[in-house]
């Protein structure tokens, strides 16, 4: 136990020094809101936002302009803020590098209903595209691929306005975890964790009929390690039908990666700079394996990164179990006519859920390349 205190202190003391440089480092470069971009980008094709177009605006933070063309958009995901996730990562790498690169904070640290998360992503898609004069490109992490892909899905405009749809280690099929939660806490679960039960009416919706819409390239990155979004090798969770669906282990094998740490390791980088640099989703043979294998965490971060992401999955865990519980919101009427005549209410079939998600098979049959 004291060996397990010393460890806890020092993670905290590394937390709070890094949040200190961030801080730091900020002062010098302030990220600017969006909140004085066009007014009338919530006016496009597609269901009306029901947010605010102040929060939405809000919401969404981009640091300076790039010399690349367009830019892109990073999507956190359950339990997680956007400076949790990508201001020791994703943000300072790609910038170095001349991308013009934008978070957008979904509310209440993701757990709030996708279906209004999504609209999140839906403005931050039109003001970027308006705005860098260009297809955006989106990475996303765990839920976050959800709220992409359900912008693609029902706004006719989003897809046209992407250019890749990158997810790291997307729930899009569920996961066993949320079963899991919400078999725990006997009031329900959160809105956004209960949707991503497998089978819910959430998903049941986004992934009837074609699960890759015109629109962006799409590549799906994941690990047979993940402990979160579990998944099997017959049948990954992550992997949707029409996408590039690349396991970690496919490019090292026998290499362990983890849910959270997914987006500071080097092969899950290597993978998603790929797509984002080239034409088409991402190709695992135009990758350096060995310089990617050789790595613990992305080139540009540091195992200090490394652990403070890892460290993430603190906030993300107390977020869950102390937010009050839930149920499954009800699917907005736009979304109704896209669910599937059989589905049942997720709550009516708990261990049905727990045990198909648990042997893999959650969604349909994929052959994985």
């Amino acid at each position: 136990m004291a060996v397990m205190r010393v460890v806890w202190r020092l993670t905290a003391v590394i937390v709070l020094c890094a949040t200190g440089a961030g801080v730091a480092a900020a002062a010098d470069t302030p990220p600017t809101t969006m909140a004085a971009v066009l007014d009338g980008v919530t006016e496009a094709p597609g269901p009306a936002l029901g947010v605010d177009h102040e929060l939405l605006a809000e919401a969404l933070v981009c640091g300076d302009a790039g010399s690349r063309d367009g830019a892109v958009l990073l999507v956190h995901g359950t339990g997680l803020t956007a400076s949790e996730s990508w201001d020791r990562t994703y943000v300072p790498v790609l910038t170095a590098d001349g991308y013009s690169v934008c978070t957008v904070r979904l509310p209440m640290r993701a757990l709030a209903d996708a279906q209004v998360s999504s609209e999140y992503v839906v403005y931050a898609v039109r003001a970027l595209y308006d705005r860098f004069g260009g297809a955006v490109d989106v990475i996303t992490h765990s839920q976050g691929a959800l709220e992409a892909r359900w912008a693609i899905r029902f706004w006719p405009d989003i897809g046209d306005k992407m250019d890749d749809l990158i997810m790291l280690s997307g729930s899009s099929h569920g996961t066993i975890a949320a079963d899991a939660v919400c078999l725990q806490q006997l009031k329900g679960c959160t809105e956004s964790v209960a949707q991503q039960r497998p089978g819910s009416l959430f998903l049941s919706a986004l992934n009837n009929g074609d699960e890759t819409p015109a629109g962006p390239d799409y590549t799906s990155i994941y690990s047979f390690t993940d402990e979160i979004v579990v998944t099997s090798a017959l049948n990954p969770s992550p992997a949707i039908a029409g996408a590039t669906n690349v396991a970690v282990q496919q490019v090292c094998p026998f290499r362990p990666v983890m849910h959270i740490p997914t987006i500071t390791d080097a092969v899950a980088y290597a993978l998603a700079r790929d797509a984002l640099d080239n034409e088409g989703a991402a190709e695992v043979d135009r990758i350096d394996r060995g310089a990617a294998c050789a790595r613990l965490v992305a080139a540009g971060m540091t195992p200090v990164d490394g652990l403070i992401n890892a460290a993430t999955y603190l906030p993300a865990a107390a977020s869950i179990f102390l937010t009050r519980a839930m149920d499954e919101p009800e699917l907005m009427p736009y979304a109704r006519s896209a669910l599937p005549g059989d589905v049942q209410t997720p709550s009516s079939r708990p261990l049905r859920s727990l045990v198909s998600s648990a042997f893999g098979l959650a969604g349909p049959r994929l052959s994985v390349p």
